[in-house]
């Protein structure tokens, strides 16, 4: 008879992860926007996953099953977050994000995409303005590869939202990284002498 999949020591349970922890703190990394943050959340997941070690059976991938205890976390700190912000502070962010939202400028040149295109900031900057569901889904699908079974598993979602939230979420990542460059060239030729 053979023991627990991830065994019966710390040592035998961060053998078995390792393989698996640069995924889990890409996922992170997605979900918060910053790095203290994802931290954070990194060592919450991988305790969480060492205290219910015994629960893994090895159905799934463990990468999948990490990431899916993240996303859990992640989801609980942003509930009780919500809860202690009071209705009017929610009621005015959600304004501020709506009138926020500018429209498109001038389509940027080859050459402004490419250099913007370099900065990973441009990235995680257009993530964090999709919503959670989708963003999700577009990390878990598009950066770590994952197929849209796998993707349902961890969200516990049925495989035709994990499709649907993917092409709505590229589209919204679409629109904000256009309107992020816009802004950006805008900015910058804004600052050219003249």
């Amino acid at each position: 008879m053979t023991g627990p999949i991830l065994g019966e020591s710390r040592a035998q349970f961060e053998s078995a992860v390792r393989p698996a922890l640069p995924r889990l703190y890409r996922f992170c990394i997605s979900l918060c926007g910053a790095r203290d943050q994802a931290d954070d959340l990194f060592q919450n997941a991988l305790l969480k996953a060492y205290l219910n070690a015994a629960s893994f059976e090895g159905r799934s991938d463990l990468g999948v099953w990490l990431c899916g205890i993240a996303r859990n976390e992640y989801v609980e700190a942003y509930r009780t977050e919500a809860r202690r912000r009071g209705l009017l502070d929610r009621l005015v962010e959600a304004c501020t994000e709506v009138l926020g939202v500018v429209p498109r400028a001038e389509v940027p040149s080859p050459e402004d995409v490419a250099i913007l295109g370099q900065d990973t900031g441009v990235l995680l900057a257009c993530l964090q303005e999709i919503p959670e569901e989708f963003r999700t889904v577009v990390v878990l699908c598009d950066i770590e590869d994952l197929g849209y079974d796998s993707v349902a598993e961890v969200l516990g979602i049925p495989k035709g939202t994990v499709k649907s939230r993917h092409a709505r979420g590229r589209a919204r990542l679409r629109d904000a990284y256009e309107r992020l460059v816009a802004q950006r060239v805008v900015a910058a030729r804004e600052e050219e002498p003249t």
